[in-house]
């Protein structure tokens, strides 16, 4: 049924990007590269679902994690994200292909796979061998083919997206080589989601204290850091001027 409902978001969302607008300046367009402009059509609905995911995560998710804070020790913490991060290394492998970055999906992999042996993941010992850590998902395989972003959206429990970076979302669900080989994927998901949850727990709570609108504060940052993503993939593959010196 999942699995369904997942194919069926798919379809609506590939279908919206297609009709949506493009809303990136001429310079960023012939970058190659399709930069986030606000679009937020359905803002009432977003607000709504804003303010039920704060609902939730006061009752439900931020004890847990203030709990889960409180007693475990930083180099744990570390552990736990290190462990969660290197599970992605596989999908960023295919994403960077998908995107002809076949460099860095060899270090992708070849970080998996170093990390894994050593560790099971929870200790970046490729990093020390000078294999680093470069970060990418499906939003931004697409963003780098021209795909405008499309409106903005607040999912339920989720946050904050966009169709395009939500679409990108469904189709790793599907490809991800290790999630759809291990049993209880679920499992992965929800300690994968409170990681992310606990990574950024003192951001959440500066907006909390926050005296200002925290739907546009949530929704500005959103848009800062994944144009500060897409602006970092375009610079790094910014050809290297060569220097002549006589």
């Amino acid at each position: 049924m999942k699995k369904h409902l997942k194919v069926i978001l798919l379809t609506i969302s590939i279908t919206f990007l297609q009709i949506t607008p493009s809303y990136t300046n001429e310079d960023v367009s012939q970058s190659g590269i399709s930069y986030d402009e606000i679009y937020d059509p359905i803002e009432p609905i977003n607000r709504a679902v804003l303010n039920f995911n704060f609902f939730i995560d006061d009752i439900a998710i931020r004890p847990i994690v203030k709990t889960y804070k409180f007693i475990a020790p930083d180099p744990v913490e570390k552990g736990v994200s290190n462990f969660f991060s290197n599970l992605k290394e596989p999908i960023r492998t295919v994403s960077f292909i998908f995107q002809g970055e076949f460099y860095k999906s060899f270090n992708s992999i070849g970080r998996f796979t170093v990390n894994t042996l050593t560790s099971l993941g929870t200790f970046d010992l490729a990093s020390r061998v000078g294999m680093e850590k470069n970060e990418t998902d499906f939003g931004i395989t697409l963003a780098k083919g021209g795909v405008s972003s499309g409106p903005y959206i607040v999912i339920p429990i989720i946050g904050p997206s966009n169709l395009r970076d939500f679409s990108g979302d469904v189709v790793e669900y599907f490809v991800d080589p290790i999630s759809n080989n291990v049993p209880n994927r679920e499992y992965i998901a929800i300690g994968s989601g409170l990681n992310e949850r606990v990574e950024i727990d003192e951001q959440l709570d500066k907006v909390r204290d926050a005296s200002s609108d925290r739907y546009e504060m949530i929704k500005s940052i959103y848009y800062q850091n994944r144009n500060a993503q897409l602006e970092e993939e375009y610079i790094q593959n910014l050809p290297v001027p060569k220097i002549y010196i006589e």
